[in-house]
């Protein structure tokens, strides 16, 4: 091989590869703009602090959704009257044609406590409707608790933002 052909293969190379590290994704790897280190404007916000309820808790959901459905894990914000507690709940069959739903709870006890045993209520429709057949052991959240609060809203998004990892 020449000198000439040797100098093109080598910088062809150099070029292919320097072009497919250009191109690579981080993938969620790495975060390539962190936050408090790009322009404000550009600054992603931080979510709500997603705190976990006990497992007591989660096997209180688990039970008013009833045997088809089953819950994992719930994740809670607490406010002035009591806490939300947001749960995915899933078929208990994987054949079962249903979709996943995200639910949202209330209750005026410590969720986070390991001897939690409610009260607990059903606050958006989704938690009404898996509830509506199965039990007693959640009823309709009481007035000061709605599904269209702030902190309802950030316990659905803490449960959305756990789930897609």
């Amino acid at each position: 091989m020449s000198t000439r052909a040797k100098t093109a293969t080598a910088l062809l190379g150099a070029a292919t590869i320097a072009l497919l590290l250009t191109a690579c994704d981080p993938g969620g790897a790495q975060n390539i703009n962190p936050v408090g280190k790009v322009p404000g404007s550009e600054e992603k916000s931080q979510s709500a602090q997603c705190d976990v309820a006990s497992s007591a808790a989660v096997d209180l959901i688990d039970k008013a959704v009833g045997r088809h459905d089953t819950a994992e894990f719930a994740n809670i914000q607490k406010g002035d009257g009591g806490w939300y507690l947001g749960a995915t709940i899933v078929p208990a069959d994987s054949n079962d044609p249903n979709d996943d739903e995200v639910t949202v709870w209330a209750t005026t006890d410590d969720p986070t406590a390991d001897d939690f045993d409610g009260p607990l209520y059903a606050v958006n429709q989704p938690a009404k409707d898996a509830t509506a057949d199965e039990s007693s052991s959640a009823s309709p959240a009481p007035s000061s608790f709605s599904a269209d609060s702030k902190l309802a809203r950030q316990v659905k998004s803490c449960v959305i933002n756990a789930s897609d990892r």
